[in-house]
């Protein structure tokens, strides 16, 4: 059996972070695809807060928009497994994306609550830098996503272990 770490990310929730909402109405229950109505319509108010960090969340589920900054970040290293698409806020301050993670890996396979830490099938992983685990919200990337994100200083947003492991 082979054990090999990734991570989590999310949004950190940080001291009067802007939190947005899509303008058309759109609520789901499932991670964004491409063909929503979202992608192509991707409008924004800002519902809370006042302080601009790279990761904007939704006000009321797991999506979020990044910065410009993350997303160059992200391109100049050549990471995989995203999807972009231009956000416009009324009333933002710079440019926002909005984010697709096109990659399903899992399922999970083991968990540890108390220590809010997943296993998932590790022969389902094909060296994509960033995924979703299958059947939840859950972000996860590499390690070298994690410390080139960290060393940029790319704000709001953060990481926890889990583990791919080979049955």
């Amino acid at each position: 059996m082979m054990e090999k770490q990734f991570f989590t990310f999310s949004p950190k929730h940080l001291f009067r972070e802007v939190q947005v909402e899509p303008v058309p109405k759109y609520y789901s229950y499932k991670l964004l695809r491409e063909t929503d109505s979202i992608v192509s319509n991707s409008k924004y108010e800002i519902k809370k807060g006042s302080k601009f960090y790279d990761v904007l969340p939704y006000v009321d589920w797991s999506q979020f928009l990044i910065s410009e900054r993350f997303k160059n970040i992200l391109e100049k290293n050549g990471f995989n497994g995203y999807k972009c698409f231009p956000a416009e806020i009324k009333e933002g301050m710079g440019a926002y994306y909005g984010w697709l993670n096109i990659n399903e890996v899992g399922p999970i396979i083991k968990e540890d609550e108390k220590a809010n830490i997943v296993w998932f099938d590790l022969d389902t992983w094909h060296d994509y830098d960033i995924f979703h685990l299958g059947g939840t919200f859950m972000d996860v990337c590499t390690i070298k996503v994690k410390e080139i994100l960290e060393n940029e200083s790319i704000t709001n947003v953060e990481f926890f272990p889990c583990y791919g492991l080979t049955q």
